[in-house]
């Protein structure tokens, strides 16, 4: 029997970075606790009056100390990171399950795409064209409010330029990877789909950028026209599910 293949599902990128930071936090505290208890032991001989000197105590104390000095700075940025992909992984998974809805014969829907140190969250391929999507998830209770003016984003009052960024960067990667699958160029509509801040678009400028909420993007995706034939979707689709396929064990 042949191998079984399959995509990537959202936030599967995010979850190995979660799975890591687990490994590195325990492996920190498992370092921690093997000094602690070898310490002891170092100072139980030393007041035995066996063959340990007080400054072999104190230097196994002092390693130790700085162990521990050093776990827990490090187990608080992992935590926070942590924290922060688990968040971007409920914000992958909350939109992967409304782009499914949108899934047709006309419509596929990829998640997960990796490229070199970054991922694209989703990709749609459509008769309605192609689309590359970036998520982010905020807290809703904190009042986040995004500004789309002039073609520059601002957060919270300051320019945002790194999302504009990894919205460029993603597009041309998917461009020039279906340039070499298909032979030919395609173009790319960048978006963003931001869960749990406000945005504003006083210009409804969404010629270059498409910066919208969860509810706000399937309204504007249906009223996109039209420019690839169902073939060139299929065909399209069957070279991306060749490129990220990845084994089932």
């Amino acid at each position: 029997m042949g191998k079984k293949f399959r995509t990537h599902v959202q936030g599967e990128s995010l979850q190995k970075k979660i799975d890591a930071d687990y490994e590195r936090y325990f492996s920190i505290w498992g370092m921690f606790l093997a000094f602690f208890l070898l310490t002891l032991y170092v100072w139980l001989f030393y007041f035995k009056v066996w063959e340990i000197t007080l400054a072999m105590a104190i230097m196994f104390s002092v390693v130790t100390g700085i162990i521990l000095v050093y776990g827990v700075h490090k187990s608080r940025k992992l935590i926070r990171h942590i924290r922060n992909c688990y968040k971007g992984m409920e914000g992958e998974r909350l939109v992967g399950e409304m782009l499914n809805k949108l899934s047709s014969d006309s419509i596929r829907v990829f998640h997960d795409i990796c490229g070199d140190c970054f991922n694209v969250d989703h990709l749609i391929i459509s008769t309605k064209g192609i689309f590359t999507i970036e998520t982010k998830h905020y807290d809703r209770k904190k009042g986040y409010k995004f500004l789309f003016q002039n073609g520059k984003l601002m957060f919270n009052g300051h320019q945002c330029a790194t999302l504009l960024n990894q919205m460029d960067g993603e597009a041309n990667f998917i461009k020039e990877k279906l340039n070499a699958l298909c032979g030919r160029d395609y173009s790319i509509q960048k978006a963003a789909i931001i869960i749990g801040a406000f945005i504003e678009n006083p210009q409804n400028d969404f010629s270059n950028y498409w910066i919208l909420n969860e509810n706000s993007f399937p309204k504007f995706f249906a009223n996109a026209k039209e420019n690839l034939s169902i073939e060139e979707v299929r065909s399209i689709s069957n070279q991306v599910t060749e490129w990220i396929k990845v084994s089932v064990d």
